[in-house]
């Protein structure tokens, strides 16, 4: 693949996106343990989701700075 190209797949055969789905479900598996919701528990969209996801979010970036 040349690097120059503006279109870089990332899918399942691409290890960096086996990582990035690994970690979000660890993230889920924890939050859940923790009795929190996680967005998929709503309803795309509704105010219930934005706030989960928000938080989930936050959970991710905690992770990835190491706190």
């Amino acid at each position: 693949m040349n690097n120059d190209d503006p279109f870089i797949p990332f899918g399942p055969e691409d290890s960096q996106y086996l990582e990035a789905r690994a970690l979000a479900l660890s993230i889920a598996a924890i939050r859940k343990a923790q009795g929190k919701k996680n967005p998929v528990d709503y309803a795309v969209g509704s105010p219930d989701w934005e706030t989960a996801d928000e938080d989930f979010a936050r959970d991710v970036l905690r992770i990835l700075d190491g706190r």
